[in-house]
């Protein structure tokens, strides 16, 4: 894995949305979209932590408008006060609540949505992580006040820890089952323990096994953090390209619909890249050519049902590219805030 050698503080100020330089839910990164309910549905919203909004992609009826909140699956958790709330995102039904004794910082929830992670810092200098479901509620102490939530899976619950004078983060691994951290960072073996620079965009795979995430860096490198939350292990997946800041940023990642390859492009890097899950290695790449791409905001992208084809937005243009001529098809000046296939294969664009 290229160093991602970015001061984090600054990258902050240059990302939308960035979840104070670390990491960050499948829908806080950047602008976001995903579909739901077998591709029926498309979900998405223009910034972090904003409203939802599930627009019908058989009909274009639009379906709910959601609260802000972490989204995992079909279930959307939300913070109101003291109370934790879930619905159903297909539907925008509030489904249940927990009130809790204090206040908390809602941080995240497990992969099938159903435990709400959050923070409690306490007065000694240490942190209460809480995880609770709509019936039940645990809190687990660990030590310094340096931390931040990545994921949770089963009894694996995956947290950030910041390092002093901003020297990057760890991931570390808290067992649920006996309330204990894994003393060592979780990592790439080939890799160092310590990661440097920031998480532009976030993607699960179906059934939420895999959680990927984009880091990019000041110097334009940009790489793939495939986190595997059944077995607790992690890889870095180098993407192709440097020097260019934007460039990195503007690289997006959709899922096959067979849930086995990670697709990845960059306009700005004309770059369109295949990343095989279970090898956890890039195993194709070609080039695109489409010059004055806006990548500020990232790039939202989507692909056809049958897997042959994605359609990539910079909120300015909307360009459609074969998978399997590795061709461009076209390229038309519309705004969108987000781009989705219906199950027929119509391309759907949300103003």
């Amino acid at each position: 894995m290229k160093r991602l050698l970015l001061v984090l503080a600054a990258a902050t100020l240059l990302l939308p949305g960035a979840a104070s330089a670390a990491a960050c839910s499948p829908l806080n990164c950047a602008p976001s979209q995903f579909t739901l309910k077998n591709g029926t549905l498309l979900a998405y919203r223009v910034s972090s932590l904003a409203p939802v909004s599930v627009k019908n992609l058989v009909t274009g009826a639009e379906v709910a408008t959601l609260p802000g909140g972490f989204v995992y699956g079909s279930t959307l958790v939300h913070l109101e006060g003291k109370t934790v709330e879930w619905y159903d995102a297909t539907t925008g039904d509030k489904t249940a609540s927990i009130g809790l004794p204090w206040s908390i910082r809602l941080a995240g929830a497990s992969q099938d949505g159903a435990r709400a992670v959050g923070f409690r810092l306490t007065p000694d200098g240490a942190t209460t992580v809480v995880v609770t479901s709509a019936t039940e509620t645990r809190s687990i102490v660990i030590p310094g006040r340096q931390w931040d939530f990545d994921a949770l899976h089963g009894d694996n619950l995956v947290l950030i820890k910041y390092l002093q004078a901003a020297q990057g983060y760890q991931i570390r691994l808290l067992d649920l089952a006996t309330g204990k951290l894994a003393p060592k960072p979780l990592k790439d073996p080939h890799e160092s323990g310590t990661i440097w620079g920031v998480p532009f965009d976030r993607l699960s795979s179906p059934g939420g096994r895999y959680l990927f995430t984009l880091y990019v860096s000041g110097n334009g490198a940009a790489m793939i953090h495939e986190l595997d939350l059944a077995t607790a292990t992690a890889r870095c997946i180098d993407l192709p390209g440097s020097g260019d800041y934007m460039a990195a940023a503007a690289w997006g990642m959709v899922m096959a619909p067979s849930g086995k390859t990670l697709w990845v492009s960059s306009p700005l890097y004309n770059r369109v890249v295949a990343i095989d899950i279970a090898a956890r290695k890039v195993v194709k790449a070609f080039r695109i050519n489409l010059p004055y791409w806006s990548g500020g905001s990232g790039t939202r992208i989507a692909m056809r049902p049958d897997g042959r084809e994605i359609a990539l937005s910079d909120g300015e243009t909307v360009a459609r590219v074969s998978l399997s001529t590795t061709r461009l098809v076209s390229r038309v000046s519309l705004k969108a805030v987000a781009v989705a296939y219906a199950p027929s294969g119509k391309l759907w664009t949300l103003p």
